[in-house]
């Protein structure tokens, strides 16, 4: 599910909505190259998907995932949205 979770999360990143909040692809990935922005996430995928769904008002596939492994960790980061914050994600490792 993870892969699913990250390539999910490169699309909606693409998003017009989520593209106008300004946030640069480096904030949550590891760049491969100036050409490439998209290496590997720098924060949880469930989480920024969760996150990301939030912005888009889109039901979100890693909700119950988030929720079943931390419960309150998905409430969380859709309220800080909703009020207009953004949440510290968790770190996530370079590969």
């Amino acid at each position: 599910m993870s892969r699913e979770i990250e390539k999910r999360c490169r699309e909606l990143f693409q998003e017009p909505a989520l593209r106008a909040k300004g946030w640069r692809s480096n904030l949550f990935w590891r760049p491969v190259s100036a050409l490439d922005p998209f290496g590997s996430l720098r924060v949880d995928p469930w989480e920024l998907e969760v996150l990301f769904c939030a912005v888009l008002a889109c039901p979100s596939q890693a909700r119950s995932a988030l929720e079943a492994r931390e419960p309150g960790r998905a409430g969380f980061i859709e309220r800080s949205i909703a009020h207009g914050e953004l949440p510290l994600l968790r770190y996530r490792e370079a590969p």
